[in-house]
């Protein structure tokens, strides 16, 4: 079972070797001030973690960017326009799948642009986030052309071959376990996650980012006692999409 002792032993690996390891948080779904958000907020700034806030632009409300204005370390990508299932039934759920005219996509994540705009969200990225992590072969090639340069998945789901123009980041660790209630998958098998990822970047691709991504109003006591540990044990390791787009 992995515990945190691997963890340090893992990154002390790291520091043997004269390198270190990058890491990024995501945390998806955000349209107003929350208690939730508040948390996550609280732990950003504790910690100086830049948070990767993922906004559903249809129905954001005034206060989160004036709450996004107070931290320095909050940045805004795009979520889609509302986080609806465009999708027929039987296939996975998406908004920018593959059966749903690009016409109507584009639209869609135009008005989701403007709506972000005119909100005067701070930080915010010409990115996106699609809901559920999933986006057709087809819309993610077109992604440049619409002004995008940058998009965030979840490792393994779709294509993630590289695209001119277009910066992809994924996340690779998700406390939650969908399928099962939503419950948090445990501290043990984060940390064995986390550890795989650490050992392979280490001795393959030591600058390959890994991805931290949270849902915060879906998110219990123990995830964030989890993402609490986990920031203090890997302090000063945390990049942001800016900082990652250059060394990129």
């Amino acid at each position: 079972m992995a515990d945190w002792a691997a963890l340090n032993a893992e990154l002390a690996r790291w520091d043997t070797a004269g390198l270190k390891p990058v890491l990024w948080w995501r945390d998806d779904d955000a349209q107003t001030c929350t208690p939730a958000l508040e948390r996550l907020l609280g732990l950003s700034d504790r910690y100086n973690v830049p948070a990767h806030i993922s906004v559903i632009p249809q129905g954001v409300q005034p206060d989160l960017a004036a709450r996004l204005r107070d931290t320095d370390y909050a940045y805004v990508l795009q979520h889609g326009l509302q986080h609806k299932n465009h999708e027929p039934k039987g296939l996975p759920a998406s908004e920018v799948g593959d059966t749903r005219p690009m016409a109507q996509q584009q639209a869609d994540l135009a008005l989701g642009w403007s709506i972000l705009q005119e909100a005067e969200l701070p930080r915010l990225l010409p990115a996106l986030v699609p809901p559920w992590n999933r986006i057709g072969d087809a819309t993610r090639a077109l992604l440049p052309d619409w002004g995008y340069t940058f998009m965030s998945a979840y490792e393994g789901r779709g294509d993630a071959s590289e695209i001119a123009g277009l910066t992809q980041i994924d996340a690779h660790l998700d406390p939650i376990r969908w399928k099962y209630d939503r419950v948090f998958r445990g501290t043990d098998k984060m940390l064995a996650m986390l550890i795989e990822h650490l050992h392979d970047r280490r001795t393959n691709d030591p600058s390959k980012p890994i991805g931290y991504v949270t849902h915060h109003l879906q998110t219990h006591d123990a995830i964030w006692d989890f993402t609490d540990q986990f920031f203090q044990a890997t302090k000063g390791l945390w990049a942001s999409v800016p900082d990652m787009l250059k060394e990129a």
